[in-house]
């Protein structure tokens, strides 16, 4: 097959699990342009770092992240932590609390002031997809920086471990705002402008569940075409909703690995559904309230074309 028919037809499935998915939200697409061409895989490292049992490593640096030369469109990126053979490292030994890739070239449209946030991960690894015609553009000259967080989960007498961040990207060399749609990242936080974490009190029983939510506004009309979320350890769901009609957008729900137990995957969602100026669009997290949790956090990462079918 040949590359051109193959990225017709990733779209066309695409578009297709967005109808047989979310039907009752998904727009057709229409008048699209035809996108950014050839799309190249390129894989980057960040680090190494070196921790020991209990160990902690933070950081956030504002430039210097790897990312490919010159100016593209970003359709994807994954994230992982690995060895210095590239083997991934279990996320029980080390854990990938967080990282969260900032850029010079634009300020968060949420929380103006600081950078923007646009791809990012945790515990859950979950692959960001930017689809068709779409695609998150990225200058010459942008500068990456990142906020990470990792923690060695490892007992006590465990050699140390040498880790790097490891980032898989897709993206199109030739995108640009003419041949095709340029979408915004919104880093939508349950916790508002503040530090991201909060506390579960852990006061509710057997059973019970503490839930927090936080709402952001629609400045114009759109289509949102990606969200996925990020819950820490006794997360249960996230959701992505319009409150005012009462759609969602997107639910995605934490699954665990047992023996030992950590969280393994929350699902994204691949969308092309309908923003609507001055709906307010909330994200809700829900955690298990049968015990306090420390640091909490409820994040949702989507992506939206400000434009009109």
């Amino acid at each position: 097959m040949s590359g051109h028919r193959a990225r017709r037809w990733s779209v066309l499935s695409l578009a297709l699990g967005c109808v047989l998915l979310f039907a009752t939200g998904c727009e057709p697409l229409k008048n699209a342009p035809p996108g950014g061409g050839e799309t190249l895989t390129q894989t980057f490292r960040y680090g190494p770092f070196t921790l020991g049992p209990g160990g902690e490593i933070q950081g956030s640096p504002a430039s210097g992240m790897p990312r490919p030369a010159g100016a593209f469109g970003l359709k994807s990126a994954q994230f992982n932590l690995v060895d210095a053979n590239g083997t991934p490292v279990p996320p029980h030994e080390v854990h990938l609390h967080h990282v969260v890739m900032t850029t010079s070239a634009r300020q968060d449209q949420l929380c103006p002031g600081r950078a923007e946030r646009f791809i990012g991960t945790g515990m859950e690894r979950t692959k960001i997809q930017i689809w068709g015609p779409y695609a998150y553009l990225v200058g010459a000259n942008d500068q990456w920086g990142s906020i990470y967080h990792l923690m060695d989960e490892t007992p006590a007498g465990t050699p140390a471990k040498t880790v790097y961040i490891e980032y898989r990207l897709e993206y199109q060399p030739g995108a640009n705002a003419t041949n095709s749609r340029p979408v915004n990242a919104y880093f939508q936080d349950v916790s508002g402008c503040g530090g991201s974490t909060y506390d579960v009190p852990g006061d509710g029983g057997p059973g019970s569940v503490h839930t927090k939510s936080h709402s952001w506004t629609a400045p114009r009309d759109g289509i949102a075409v990606f969200s996925g979320g990020h819950l820490h350890e006794g997360g249960i769901d996230i959701t992505l909703k319009d409150s005012a009609t009462g759609s969602e957008f997107c639910k995605g729900t934490a699954t665990y690995h047992e023996n030992p137990r950590h969280l393994s995957a929350i699902p994204g969602c691949i969308l092309h559904h309908k923003v609507t100026a001055g709906h307010p669009f909330s994200v809700t997290s829900r955690y298990d309230n049968s015990q306090p949790i420390d640091d909490a956090m409820g994040i949702m990462l989507t992506y939206v074309w400000w434009g009109t079918q």
